[in-house]
C-alpha cells in the first residue's frame, strides 16, 4: 500500500467509504458533496488516499484522510456545546458563506503566532475487504501520509468526531486524543488532540506534528510551489508541465530559491564547488533541506514577526 493526494477523481469514492461522514444532514447530499469538490481547490483543506497495489474487494482506495483549517471561533464553539454531527456544520457553514475555512494569509499568521485549529473531518478505511494485516497497514499509513501532509504547521487543537466504536477505540489508543464528549445516540465521540496531550505520547504521531519550529528561508509563495514539486525528484521539464511555466522561468526560479537560501541559510550550499554540477548539487542540497523543514514550504506571515 501507499498514500497520495487526493484527486477530484477520488472523492465520491472516498465519501462513499464512510457515508456518515458526508456531512449532509442540513444542506442536503447535492450541496454538501458540491462543498466538498470546492474544498479540494481550497489551500486550507488537505486530504490524502491510501490506495492498494492491487485491488482489495474490488476497490484500489482502501483508506482516505481529510480536514480543514478552521477558526479559534468555530473550535471554541464546539468544544464549548459539544454536539453530534460535527462536519454537517461545517459543510453547512461554508455553503451558507461564513468564515470557518481560514485562508493563507489566516494560516500564515497563526503559524507566525499562537497556532491553527484544525478538524480532522475524515479518516476512515474499508474494514470488511481487509484482514487483520492490512487493516493495520492502512490505518498506519493514514498516520503517516497525515504527517508527512502537514508537518510544517503550528497546530494548536485538532478536532474531530469519531464514528462508530471501531474509530472511537482507535483515538483512544494513540493516547493522544482526550475525549471532550460520546454520543452514544449516534455512536460517536468528539475528541481532540492539543500540544498538551501530546505530550503524554511524546513518539506518538500527532506528536510529530507538533514540533513547530519557524522557517528561515523567507520563500515567496512561487519559490515554495516550486520546491513542493520539487520533492518529488521531478525533473525541469516535469516541473515546467507541472506549474505551467518555460523551462527558462523554471531556471529562473530555482535561481530566485537559490538567492534566498545564500541570504539566510548560505551554510546549505557552503561546501558545493564551482564546476559543470554546481547546479545540480544545490538542488540536491536544497531539496533535502526543505523536505526535512516543511515549515519553509508552508504560509507564514513576517509581518506579524515584527511585531
Amino acid at each position: 500500500m501507499y498514500w497520495r493526494p487526493i484527486g477530484e477523481s477520488d472523492l465520491s469514492e472516498c465519501l462513499d467509504i464512510q457515508p456518515d461522514c458526508l456531512g449532509d444532514q442540513i444542506v442536503g447530499r447535492v450541496t454538501a458533496i458540491r462543498v466538498w469538490k470546492n474544498l479540494l481547490s481550497n489551500p486550507s483543506f488537505l486530504a490524502n488516499v491510501i490506495e492498494s497495489e492491487r485491488p482489495l474487494g474490488g476497490h484500489k482506495i482502501v483508506a482516505c484522510g481529510m480536514g480543514v483549517f478552521v477558526t479559534k471561533a468555530f473550535v471554541d464553539e464546539e468544544i464549548r456545546k459539544p454536539r453530534s454531527g460535527l462536519n454537517s456544520r461545517i459543510i453547512a457553514g461554508i455553503a451558507a458563506g461564513d468564515t470557518i475555512v481560514l485562508s493563507s494569509a489566516q494560516i500564515g499568521e497563526g503559524n507566525a503566532g499562537e497556532g491553527i485549529d484544525f478538524v480532522n473531518m475524515y479518516g476512515t478505511w474499508r474494514d470488511r475487504i481487509m484482514n487483520a494485516n492490512q487493516l493495520a497497514e492502512a490505518q498506519a499509513l493514514l498516520g503517516t501520509s497525515f504527517v508527512e501532509h502537514f508537518t510544517g504547521y503550528r497546530f494548536n487543537r485538532v478536532l474531530k468526531e469519531a464514528i462508530r466504536h471501531s474509530q472511537i477505540a482507535l483515538a483512544r489508543a494513540t493516547g493522544t486524543y482526550r475525549m471532550v464528549a460520546e454520543f452514544p445516540k449516534s455512536d460517536s465521540a468528539l475528541v481532540m488532540v492539543t500540544r498538551d496531550s501530546v505530550l503524554t505520547a511524546p513518539y506518538s504521531v500527532a506528536a510529530k506534528m507538533y514540533r513547530y519550529q519557524a522557517p528561515v528561508l523567507r520563500l515567496r509563495p512561487a519559490e515554495q510551489k516550486l520546491l513542493a514539486a520539487a520533492l518529488a525528484g521531478k525533473t525541469d521539464a516535469e516541473l515546467s508541465e507541472e506549474l505551467h511555466l518555460s523551462i527558462e522561468a523554471i531556471k529562473k526560479r530555482w535561481m530566485s530559491v537559490f538567492a534566498r537560501v545564500e541570504e539566510f541559510k548560505p551554510e546549505i550550499l557552503s561546501t558545493i564547488e564551482i564546476g559543470d554540477g554546481r547546479g545540480p548539487q544545490k538542488r540536491h542540497r536544497v531539496v533535502a533541506y526543505v523536505r526535512t523543514h516543511r515549515e519553509e514550504l508552508r504560509p507564514f506571515s513576517w509581518d506579524r514577526m515584527k511585531r
